[in-house]
């Protein structure tokens, strides 16, 4: 399943259950939209190994 980090815009991809964000640690973490996710599967066929939303 694909995610989003709330506090820092993370989009990630995990198996299973997920309680906090891989980037930032914390909770606020929800099921990504379809634009997240075509965004995400664009970054990883061109071999980037992570997508930010949100500016740091």
């Amino acid at each position: 399943m694909t995610y989003t980090c709330e506090d820092c815009g993370f989009i990630f991809f995990r198996e299973g259950e997920v309680t906090e964000c891989p980037s930032c640690e914390k909770n606020r973490i929800r099921i990504a939209a379809e634009e997240e996710i075509r965004r995400l599967q664009t970054f990883l066929e061109q071999g980037k190994p992570a997508l930010r939303d949100k500016e740091q």
